[in-house]
């Protein structure tokens, strides 16, 4: 090849190279450049605070972000029943536990960084306390259970709210009360016009912000269980339930006449209306005559009570029976004296005392409580009169009603006679006791006697007495120190519409009476912390006075057309005050001022250790498990 052709050949090449490299080629070819990387994700937002209802499934909540996301992440864990989705950003589910309001701290995240907010959320309901409405009632009378609900994670100040369950049982207005830990209790009502039947099912409780229930609450309603057995004077016996006797170190026994020396009728038990069952029915003792009710008083100790079955002067028997089933255990006849009339039992330190008889042939008794062996049998005297249940006094003392012509006898706890001492005549009282004195009244005056010599301390005179048919039908009642609840208790049957006796508070400190109650007492009343409970056959009514002054603090009438008197004694627990009309025994709660539940049977009441309602007359002794 000729030179000048190589060289035109090479200048060629070397001019591809030049323009090959200025247009970006050349001997080795680089890959095209990777596109930039994102810009972290930026102003993450969620409508906040969220407020969900329990178990209700919530709106899902869809995240606002600027920029490219990757994923989501939560912390801490979004409460049970709720998730987040970890592409989407989006908070869904149905919450299943109430949760206060919570900060959540979510995330979006992509390769460049990422970017969080704070979702606040809570979980809200109403929650209802216990296990649902058990209860017995009797018929034509309406009972008031309570209801509390608990709003929680939710603010309500007021709340209404209506009632309805497919049995027509419960009638629709309901009253509520705001409590301080900011529960609501709802007062129910049984329809008093309902036959006898057991009554099974839920209630709906609607909840409303306004009185015409026109706008729920967040939380329409709520729902409850409830068993109602309502029963009439000829129902079938509900069954017994002989649970085990639960005994407590700090539940005193019903041991004489109103449970005690003072004869307050308390007993520091707070009763729950929804586990009443009844425990068992036996035969109600024969008295023979119904001036002598007050004779099915009875009297409990160590899971047995003891009971008389007695007519005016030819029969008296005391007998010993079980708590647990009201199955015998002892027995013992007043047959074979003179005159053989029994009077209620005091059950005190393992003995049992029991006054006995008429005229020369009476008798203070006093056996082993568990056995029924004779202790001792020590001579009293009086007339064709009936006695109260004695009473052991603080000291350990027996002081007892009895004389001929009015008195009252004192024993030691070896049956000997510490004194006796005169007093007007009158029957069928007891006297109260403390440390400082006994306590006499016996209608013209209350007296108060040294306890180991008889010797009469004050005489305070009642200027409301009127003798008419030398019986008292009842005991003093100690309240605070220096005061003491008081009527003529058999009077009450007299006066035709005008008041027929009065309910006297006297001052023993000062020998004085500080107030005056008319009306018709018939039966001892009760006392605890400040306030009397008296039951009042003119006008009708358990009324609640207080001691200072003798206000009335609140009343209750019974609603049942039937109820026209009292008949028992008042009965009073922590929450309950119980009393016995001629057609039914009733639980008052003292908060409500109305039956939270009843009974249709009357009769005399007790209230043991073991928490068993005793319910006694001439036909039925009935036991009812309070707790």
């Amino acid at each position: 090849m000729r030179r000048d052709t190589f060289s035109l050949l090479q200048l060629c090449s070397l001019a591809l190279v030049a323009l090959l490299t200025a247009c970006g080629g050349g001997n080795s070819p680089t890959s095209p450049p990777s596109a930039p990387p994102p810009a972290p994700p930026s102003a993450l937002s969620y409508a906040s605070p969220q407020n969900l209802r329990l178990n209700a499934a919530m709106i899902a909540v869809n995240p606002t972000v600027t920029g490219t996301v990757t994923s989501y992440s939560v912390k801490p864990a979004l409460p049970p029943g709720l998730a987040l989705d970890a592409n989407t950003g989006v908070v869904s589910g149905t919450p299943t536990q109430p949760i206060p309001a919570t900060s959540y701290t979510i995330t979006a995240t992509n390769a460049s960084g990422s970017t969080s907010f704070v979702l606040s959320l809570s979980v809200f309901t109403v929650s209802v306390t216990g296990n649902g409405i058990s209860r017995l009632a009797a018929q034509g009378a309406s009972i008031y259970p309570t209801v509390t609900v608990q709003p929680l994670n939710l603010q309500v100040t007021r709340l209404y709210a209506t009632a309805q369950d497919s049995s027509g049982l419960f009638l629709p207005a309901v009253a509520t009360r705001a409590n301080n830990d900011g529960s609501f209790t709802l007062l129910l009502t049984t329809n008093p016009s309902v036959a006898p039947n057991v009554f099974a099912g839920n209630v709906t409780l609607n909840l409303c912000k306004d009185t015409g229930c026109t706008t729920a609450l967040e939380v329409p309603s709520v729902t409850v269980p409830f068993s109602v057995n309502v029963l009439g004077p000829s129902s079938a016996w509900p069954g017994d339930h002989p649970t085990s006797l639960q005994s407590s170190t700090t539940l005193p026994d019903w041991s004489m006449f109103q449970g005690n020396a003072s004869h307050t009728g308390f007993v520091p038990l707070t009763v729950d209306p929804d586990r009443e069952t009844t425990r068992w029915k036996i035969a109600g003792n024969s008295l023979g005559d119904p001036w002598l009710s007050l004779k099915q008083n009875l009297t409990t100790a160590n899971g047995l009570f003891y009971v008389v079955s007695s007519n005016y002067m030819d029969s008296g028997v005391l007998y010993a029976k079980r708590e647990s089933d009201g199955s015998e255990v002892w027995h013992y006849s007043f047959t074979g004296l003179t005159y053989p009339s029994a009077n209620p039992a005091t059950v005190q330190g393992g003995v049992v005392y029991v006054a006995e008889g008429h005229q020369e042939a009476t008798y203070m008794f006093a056996f082993d409580a568990a056995g029924g062996s004779l202790v001792y049998r020590a001579p009293m005297s009086s007339q064709w009169e009936g006695y109260l249940a004695p009473t052991v006094g603080p000291n350990g003392m027996l002081y007892a009603n009895a004389g001929t012509y009015g008195g009252m006898y004192a024993f030691n706890p070896s049956g000997n006679q510490l004194f006796f001492a005169n007093e007007a005549q009158t029957s069928d009282w007891a006297p109260a006791v403390d440390s400082t004195a006994v306590y006499a009244y016996t209608g013209g005056s209350l007296r108060l006697h040294d306890p180991l010599t008889g010797a009469v301390l004050t005489t305070i005179t009642d200027p409301t007495f009127t003798n008419y048919i030398y019986e008292i039908g009842g005991s003093p009642v100690l309240g605070a120190t220096g005061s003491l609840f008081v009527a003529n208790y058999a009077n009450a049957t007299l006066g035709g519409t005008a008041a027929a006796n009065t309910l006297l508070n006297f001052r023993t400190d000062t020998g004085s009476i500080a107030w005056q109650s008319p009306g018709s007492y018939p039966t001892t009343p009760a006392y605890h912390a400040g306030t009397v409970y008296a039951a009042n056959n003119r006008p009708l009514g358990l009324e609640a006075r207080s001691e200072t002054d003798g206000s009335l603090l609140w009343s209750w009438t019974p609603s049942n057309p039937a109820d026209s008197k009292f008949v028992s004694e008042v009965l009073l627990t922590q929450n309950l005050a119980f009393v016995s009309t001629d057609q039914a025994t009733y639980a008052i709660d003292l908060t409500t001022h109305q039956p939270a539940f009843s009974y249709p049977v009357s009769g005399k009441l007790a209230l043991s250790g073991n928490a068993i309602l005793y319910i006694h007359n001439a036909t039925d002794l009935i036991a009812i498990n309070l707790n």
